[in-house]
């Protein structure tokens, strides 16, 4: 199957003003708004986390990244043949649920290793997110509604990020920022128990809520022959240049965006010296705003370079994104005073958090749809364990290695020197993606 046959066969008959179809989007956005919740409720705790499991930025990068990757990427392919082969729904509905166990597990941590565990349960849950929500999508609307599709579903990352922040920040800010509590039942807890018991709460009604639109009908070839974890990769290599420059930017442009986002409340909180609860609101309203916004626009913008009959608009909507990001994403952590670092870190919000959208939007064109499920569970794979292992613990590492001498500075000189150096590589690579893609298109008939 070529790539126009399989968008021709996809398309589906609902109206492009269905509700039932823009709901089943909102829906879906929830599922990741909650799965970042669980995500991002971390690291605005990281430093008293470290301080009472008396652990240095390596080990706290580890239990933020590798726990959860280990489950997420073990399991991210067998739930991508779940997806394809099962109700989308159901699947997503358990892991939703099991996920929301595991925070649960996590809030009542009494160690190190005890976090872990937890952590590897969060992971194996929200490994279905992703390709679930692509499956969907791919099935349900048409190739110019996916890049709203998809910047919707992909809005949840910010909305659950900036609900994590906020409810974090309010949190702390009712214990007065104070390392412990007291709560009826439990009695004296710590602050960041608190949290995540929080965040773990939100989690359960969207398990419920998932059950509530209607499963969309597949489309594409359902043939046995096409319906194994095989022919996905027999697909992807027959495009194997495309594919791998895809891989490799996503992977790049990640780093920049959320183990950035996972690692900025504690540069902000040792270099400026701020509260918990100030870092968490500012943080949590910026990422609302200015990130959600950022998916959306990709998502429009790619829509209408789609109905403007442009084949292939991805790999240069990526170099300009890069290029407006540069300076902003260098020079935050450089700011000569805390204002001018907020202003620096909403625009860079607003700008680089668009990658992801523009991304995934690309990954999803390119697969056909009985493969959707496998072939972006690959994808989220490879960005989880780039994006949550590799990233994390980079910024960490740089910081630990390299600039460990500069004390407090050190994550700061790390942010602005992983940044500047992967915002030049992804244009780099969206060069050669956009040249190779040109030469494919000349070259058909």
């Amino acid at each position: 199957m070529d790539l126009e046959a399989g968008r021709i066969a996809a398309r589906p008959t609902a109206p492009a003003s269905s509700f039932r179809l823009w709901y089943m989007a909102g829906i879906l956005c929830l599922t990741n708004a909650v799965s970042f919740v669980d995500r991002q409720s971390l690291p605005l705790l990281i430093n008293q986390i470290k301080g009472d499991f008396q652990i240095n930025d390596t080990q706290v990068s580890l239990l933020v990244g590798f726990a959860f990757i280990l489950t997420y990427a073990g399991l991210s392919i067998p739930a991508g043949i779940l997806v394809d082969r099962f109700s989308r729904r159901a699947v997503l509905s358990a892991g939703i649920g099991f996920w929301s166990a595991s925070t649960m597990f996590c809030a009542f941590a009494t160690n190190y290793w005890m976090m872990f565990v937890g952590r590897l349960g969060i992971g194996a849950g929200e490994s279905v997110v992703g390709p679930g929500a692509a499956s969907i999508i791919r099935d349900a609307f048409a190739p110019d509604q996916r890049g709203r599709a998809v910047a919707i579903w992909a809005m949840g990352a910010n909305i659950g990020a900036a609900a994590a922040l906020l409810l974090g920040g309010l949190i702390l800010r009712a214990v007065g920022d104070a390392p412990s509590t007291t709560v009826p039942l439990f009695g004296t807890v710590r602050s960041w128990q608190v949290v995540l018991f929080g965040c773990a709460l939100i989690t359960l009604p969207v398990a419920l809520l998932v059950l509530t639109f209607r499963e969309p009908a597949r489309t594409g070839t359902r043939a046995p022959e096409h319906s194994g974890m095989k022919s996905a990769l027999a697909f992807m290599a027959r495009r194997w240049k495309v594919f791998a420059l895809v891989f490799l930017v996503n992977g790049l442009t990640i780093i920049m965006t959320v183990p950035h986002g996972i690692w900025a409340p504690a540069m902000f909180e040792r270099v400026w010296k701020l509260s918990r609860p100030e870092i968490a609101f500012t943080l949590g309203i910026m990422t609302l705003v200015f990130g959600a916004s950022s998916q959306f626009i990709a998502g429009t913008v790619l829509d209408r370079l789609e109905r403007a009959g442009i084949a292939n608009p991805v790999p240069l909507f990526g170099i300009i994104v890069c290029v407006l990001a540069f300076l902003p994403g260098v020079y935050m952590p450089l700011a000569p005073n805390v204002t001018v670092a907020w202003v620096l870190q909403a625009l860079y919000m607003l700008i680089a958090t668009s990658l992801f959208t523009i991304g995934t939007a690309f990954v999803t064109r390119l697969a056909p749809p009985e493969m959707a499920g496998k072939i972006t569970s690959l994808h989220f794979l490879w960005m989880g364990l780039i994006g949550t292992l590799v990233g994390t613990t980079l910024y960490a590492v740089v910081a630990d290695t390299v600039y460990g001498h500069a004390g407090p500075l050190a994550i700061a000189y790390s942010l602005s020197t992983v940044v500047g150096i992967l915002t030049v590589l992804s244009i780099i690579v969206y060069a050669l993606l956009m040249l190779i893609t040109r030469q494919e298109s000349t070259k058909s008939p």
